[in-house]
């Protein structure tokens, strides 16, 4: 690792880079959860469908199902009508770019040395961690947009099991870097 920082911490461009990237995950994710994921598109009342219902209100919930079903099988960024899936993939390709970025900018802007505040092994994680994160910055947001353009189901595993990684890489990363002595270098 390159060590042409400032030996306070980083330069200011990685941590605006480092702070984008924490708010477009978080974002991400707080959107990717607040997304019916298993496509459940029954409107409330639907239960009650069949014999149960006037026509009229059976042509009603139909058409609201049928209105949900094509906003979650279109995914038109361009289209107008931005809903929370086009919000959800805008922001992936975000964090996409982001992830592309970040380790070609740190391979310019150098790092700071490592703090003083760190034992070898908590040096370790953290390198290994952030190597983690990087790579999962970019695998995470890649699968979900293969999984929306091929619309195969079977990406899901891979989509889901890098959240898993990169949620269990994230707390490791944490356990280190969140004493404020640490966490200053990044501020």
């Amino acid at each position: 690792m390159t060590t042409t920082g400032d030996a306070r911490g980083y330069r200011a461009s990685q941590k605006v880079l480092h702070w984008l990237t924490v708010l477009a995950v978080a974002a991400q994710l707080a959107v990717g959860y607040l997304l019916d994921l298993d496509g459940d598109c029954d409107p409330p009342g639907e239960d009650r469908s069949g014999g149960d219902t006037s026509d009229a209100e059976e042509e009603r919930l139909d058409r609201l199902e049928d209105q949900c079903e094509a906003r979650a099988d279109d995914y038109d960024l361009l289209g107008g009508g931005f809903d929370l899936a086009e919000l959800h993939l805008a922001l992936g390709l975000t964090v996409l770019a982001l992830g592309v970025v970040r380790p070609l900018w740190r391979r310019v802007a150098g790092l700071p040395p490592w703090s003083e505040h760190l034992s070898a092994g908590q040096r370790r994680l953290v390198h290994w961690t952030e190597r983690a994160l990087l790579l999962l910055l970019v695998v995470v947001p890649l699968s979900g947009i293969v999984l929306v353009a091929t619309g195969d189901d079977a990406w899901l595993p891979l989509h889901v099991g890098a959240h898993v990684a990169f949620f269990v890489t994230l707390a490791a990363h944490l356990s280190t870097n969140l004493r404020p002595v640490i966490l200053r270098r990044m501020l």
